[in-house]
């Protein structure tokens, strides 16, 4: 026999409610997820797919000798290559923070602080070369100045573009319903 159909509940009914321990529900509110962080993923896809296109477009040194002005073909391969590679790392990062991965943010701001300084590097390494491109010509033996102004002015507009891009691709971080994870 089972005993489950024979449970017979006892006591007696109260007309007064009994109060248990439970908090009042509180108001849910919604808070939409800000697109600015999808915003600036897009804009970060497209700046490393300019820089992918901007890379490629080194090789026309290589295929076009007399527009290179003289520069090595190892220094307009390793601009390419390191090019390439920041460009897509760039790319990769505004897809993740086009997904609300906090991680792209500062991916991000690695790649473009790595693409200041290999650019600085590459410019020191192939002014050089531009020197002597344009020393050789007639009555260039008194520009010899441009080379150093050349790097130069490659450094401090690059680490200015820097320093707005790093606070471009920061953004989503300023506002508290960024969603980012």
């Amino acid at each position: 026999m089972n005993d489950e159909g024979n449970d017979v509940f006892s006591g007696s009914v109260n007309s007064q409610p009994q109060m248990v321990n439970v908090q009042p529900a509180g108001t849910m509110m919604y808070v939409e997820k800000s697109q600015l962080p999808q915003i600036i993923g897009i804009l970060v896809m497209i700046y490393g797919g300019y820089g992918l296109l901007g890379s490629t477009s080194g090789l026309l040194g290589l295929a076009f000798p007399e527009a290179g002005a003289g520069i090595p073909t190892w220094i307009i391969v390793g601009q390419t290559i390191t090019g390439l590679i920041i460009s897509a790392a760039t790319g990769y990062a505004g897809f993740l923070i086009f997904s609300y991965k906090k991680k792209g943010i500062w991916i991000s701001l690695i790649a473009i602080a790595c693409g200041w300084i290999s650019s600085t590097i590459w410019t020191l390494l192939s002014s050089d070369y531009v020197e002597q491109n344009i020393t050789s010509q007639e009555g260039g033996e008194n520009l010899t100045w441009i080379s150093d102004i050349m790097v130069g002015s490659s450094a401090i507009c690059g680490f200015i573009c820097t320093g707005i891009c790093g606070i471009i691709v920061l953004m989503p971080l300023f506002f508290s319903n960024h969603g980012m994870e």
